[in-house]
């Protein structure tokens, strides 16, 4: 798993986000250069991957990464490797993929915690958690 994720959370809890924003801005930089040397502007980037201007401009900006799919278009269209772009592509989506469970100590004696869940689950699987998290105690 990339270095980056497994920084996400500190001995107390804290979400480092700084090594996330990095990655994204390293992938939107080594976009803008291809971008440079091909002579493109984003427009003609978009038209050439097939992507929305918005999502080029996300892409460039640091802001947003593209999905393994998009990443591809973007890669044929600059005429590079999408590992060029981006090369922990595949441990940056592994990672996405895996849950993480965050319990954080209210700083009272109430005996509650802060829960904070990232996992893909079924419509049905979220409405059971929220009726468990909304009883009366």
């Amino acid at each position: 798993m990339p270095d980056h994720i497994n920084s996400r959370l500190d001995v107390g809890g804290e979400i480092d986000l700084t090594r996330k924003f990095i990655v994204k801005a390293e992938f939107g930089r080594r976009v803008w250069k291809k971008m440079l040397e091909k002579d493109m502007s984003q427009s003609e980037l978009a038209r050439a991957s097939g992507l929305g201007r918005d999502s080029i401009s996300q892409y460039v900006r640091g802001r947003n990464q593209p999905s393994p799919q998009n990443l591809n278009k973007l890669a044929k269209a600059l005429g590079v490797e999408a590992a060029d772009l981006l090369p922990n592509q595949q441990g940056l989506a592994a990672a996405q993929e895996a849950p993480t469970f965050q319990i954080q100590q209210v700083g009272d004696d109430s005996g509650k915690v802060w829960l904070h869940v990232n996992q893909h689950v079924t419509a049905d699987q979220a409405m059971r958690v929220m009726q468990i998290v909304n009883e009366k105690i």
